[in-house]
């Protein structure tokens, strides 16, 4: 078990620990909720999220453990920004095969063009074409190296 999780690249292991510590949050709001209200209906969201989480983590580790996903790597070369914050929406890797555009799902402060970025995506990630690019719909975890 350890050299499988050895074995995993660091962004996959970020991604199992944080769904991992997500569940253990809700697990302990769910104890905290339990002693102090008592109440079925404020416990029942804190049990489907703790269970979400950790199946989720679970999933995930296995299938990182298993070698069922593929790395993306490819140097940034247009970032799709948004609204008056400037947030990073997508962003356009230039791979061998052609433009992969990612939509990114959480915060990233510092990514310019020209950076390297690492995309760990599922073997069976279904891949769109529209006007010559690759889009990617969902992926596991992001990697950004400068």
């Amino acid at each position: 078990m350890k050299e499988k999780w050895t074995k995993m690249p660091k962004a996959l292991q970020r991604q199992v620990l944080f769904r991992f510590a997500g569940g253990g949050l809700f697990l302990l709001l769910l104890l905290l909720i339990m002693e102090s209200y008592r109440d079925l209906y404020l416990l029942l969201p804190c049990i489907l999220c703790m269970f979400w989480l950790l199946g989720s983590a679970l999933w995930l580790f296995l299938q990182a453990a298993e070698g069922n996903y593929m790395r993306l790597q490819g140097q940034c070369v247009r970032i799709d920004r948004a609204g008056f914050r400037k947030r990073v929406r997508a962003v356009h890797l230039a791979l061998e095969q052609g433009t992969v555009k990612v939509p990114v799902r959480y915060r990233i402060s510092r990514l310019s063009e020209g950076d390297t970025v690492a995309v760990y995506v599922a073997e069976n990630t279904p891949v769109y074409e529209r006007d010559g690019i690759y889009i990617i719909g969902n992926y596991y975890a992001m990697e950004v190296r400068r």
